[in-house]
């Protein structure tokens, strides 16, 4: 294993992260698509979970305007599908009904060929009256001409009452010749990720997303922003054992989105292989210009603009961890520590670059390669 990794506080993060991850995926979660016919709640649906809901069968109570049914074998996770709010206050039965009291959030997707109407404002605030979190999907984006789309938002959010964070502009079945895949999912994922997870209930939908991968980038960005926190801690030891927590965290939780089992060998061999380094990696790298900075290792870090540098290397190196991690699960046991280096190596440079372009806590150290 690198001696980057304190194995010790990585073997016992591993024996707590297994045990949190086996609590957030025993919650429950309700997630309600509402708005009115043909604005295209089973899209979202469909490009968010890989399911028809239309066959999916529905849970008992569920009624034809108002289907419930389990995304996940367990019945864990429910999809609540409705229409306009208002309809199913006056027509559903109560089991149904119940169900939307006890949504976690609620996406509504609105038609925009058609604009807002005052049904939809109405059907809006009485879902938001329940006081639970509500992402507008402004769907249908690609039928509004190029020119008049960023107009048509904010005049329909300002219509709706609506915060623009709040908002995604989708095109959940968008027209052949704009694009094959539908737009806007990773941006409503995101919102939906940051919402539950302030509820701990993030993992738990990541874990149903119909695209693993795309499922596992805010849990990576997430685990790299901690990690960038934690690197920037100027105390000898301290800052590489708790990005090392970390990093454990993030490599069992990507596990549970892909449903693999992983034990606390594998666990490591990641982690370790990742951080072992190459001639010119990443990692290498990283050395270089904390040496050059004036770190020596074992010793508290020198200034603050090295502190700096540390984060960036934690942030870097935790997200090359992750989309390793995302190889792994996706290749299989066969994948080689070269292969697995490699992909960490790739991804590393692509965030320390992304973070110097946002000028996001970056110590530019000049380091020639041999």
């Amino acid at each position: 294993m690198s001696e980057l990794i304190p194995r010790a506080a990585a073997v016992s993060r591993w024996e707590s992260a297994s045990s949190e991850v086996a609590q957030a995926l025993s919650q429950n979660l309700v997630l309600a698509f509402l708005g009115s016919a043909s604005s295209g709640k089973d899209s979202a649906i469909r490009a968010l979970f890989g399911v028809d809901f239309g066959e999916v069968s529905p849970i008992p109570g569920s009624t034809a305007e108002v289907r419930v049914a389990p995304l996940d074998e367990e019945g864990r996770v429910m999809i609540c599908n409705a229409p306009g709010f208002g309809d199913v206050r006056e027509r559903v039965d109560a089991q149904a009904r119940s169900v939307l009291q006890h949504m976690d959030l609620a996406v509504y997707v609105l038609n925009c060929e058609g604009g807002a109407t005052i049904d939809e404002k109405r059907d809006l605030d009485a879902i938001r009256a329940l006081g639970r979190p509500v992402l507008v999907a402004l769907n249908k984006i690609d039928l509004i001409r190029p020119h008049q789309r960023e107009a048509f938002v904010a005049a329909t959010l300002d219509q709706l009452g609506v915060d623009a964070r709040d908002a995604v502009v989708t095109a959940f079945d968008p027209l052949p010749a704009l694009s094959p895949d539908p737009l806007g999912i990773e941006e409503v994922s995101e919102w939906i990720f940051r919402t539950l997870d302030k509820q701990g209930k993030a993992l738990l939908f990541a874990k149903q997303l119909r695209n693993k991968a795309a499922a596992c980038e805010p849990l990576i960005r997430s685990a790299a922003r901690a990690a960038m926190a934690a690197g920037a801690i100027p105390v000898p030891g301290a800052d590489m054992t708790a990005v090392t927590a970390v990093q454990v965290k993030l490599i069992t939780d990507i596990a549970a989105v892909h449903n693999k089992d992983m034990g606390r060998d594998l666990v490591l061999f990641i982690l370790g292989e990742a951080l072992a380094g190459t001639s010119k990696g990443f990692i290498r790298w990283a050395v270089r210009a904390l040496k050059g900075a004036g770190w020596i290792p074992g010793a508290q870090l020198a200034h603050f603009a090295t502190s700096a540098l540390g984060a960036s290397i934690a942030g870097a190196t935790t997200y090359g961890v992750g989309k390793a991690a995302i190889a792994f699960m996706q290749r299989g046991p066969d994948m080689t520590p070269d292969q697995l280096r490699e992909v960490f190596d790739a991804a590393a440079h692509v965030y320390r670059e992304k973070l110097a372009a946002e000028d996001a806590q970056y110590v530019d150290v000049e380091v020639i390669e041999e």
